[in-house]
């Protein structure tokens, strides 16, 4: 279990540094083009990145139940992809 955690823990915190990387980038490019599906692009990725790291804290340091943990993570997921595909499907500029 030790190792799984651990494991989970390191998955966890590259998401944190990655989705970072991506929300930067992306706030970037849309301050340069002013190009909408890029401000819709950052914040869906805002909303993932939050949702797992909201996830990571309220689990290990408050010992909220795991089930609520992953209920309150996926509905960030669902934002944030929903708003990543109208970034590219749905956003006129």
């Amino acid at each position: 279990m030790g190792v799984t955690l651990d494991l989970l823990r390191i998955f966890q915190i590259a998401i944190l540094i990655l989705g970072i990387v991506v929300i930067y980038y992306s706030q970037k490019g849309y301050r340069k083009t002013k190009s909408k599906s890029l401000l819709y692009l950052a914040f869906g990725f805002l909303f993932v990145t939050v949702g797992a790291a909201l996830a990571g804290l309220l689990f290990e340091f408050l010992n909220y139940d795991l089930t609520l943990v992953e209920t309150i993570e996926a509905g960030a997921e669902v934002v944030g992809f929903s708003l990543i595909v109208y970034s590219i499907v749905g956003s006129k500029d």
